[in-house]
């Protein structure tokens, strides 16, 4: 797996990792929380059901990716490209979906979706289209 293929594999795991307390813990008790997901403070309680497994969810994505590159990096290829291709699809197929929703009008203004796709989306997609340039 060649070096850049891991940065931005990284990278996208790091993003994930970083939401991940945002969404699950600090949503409901932070405004900066509520102001970096797009979710006014009426509107919290009626999304914590979906917050929070969604925030495991990406904590689970991310890991799966950390571990792909720490495999690939122990001599496990077949290992560590199965779970980096594998995480970063569910990235690249999953995270525009809040695009999606913002176009639905589920956003409190329209576009308000677009640095969290974008920086759900581009990292993990780079990634993937690097990998089979080679080591």
């Amino acid at each position: 797996m060649n070096a850049m293929s891991q940065i931005f594999a990284v990278l996208a795991a790091v993003i994930y990792i970083f939401v991940f307390p945002v969404e699950s813990f600090l949503l409901r008790r932070s405004r900066w929380a509520q102001n970096f997901l797009s979710t006014p403070p009426e509107n919290v309680p009626a999304v914590m059901m979906w917050a929070i497994p969604t925030g495991y969810r990406n904590l689970a994505v991310a890991l799966g990716v950390v571990a792909g590159v720490v495999a690939a990096n122990s001599g496990q290829l077949v290992v560590g490209y199965t779970l980096v291709v594998y995480c970063c699809a569910n990235m690249v197929l999953t995270a525009p979906t809040m695009l999606l929703a913002d176009l639905q009008g589920h956003y409190p203004r329209k576009w308000d979706s677009v640095p969290g796709t974008l920086a759900a989306t581009v990292p993990a997609l780079v990634a993937l289209l690097l990998l089979p340039f080679g080591p």
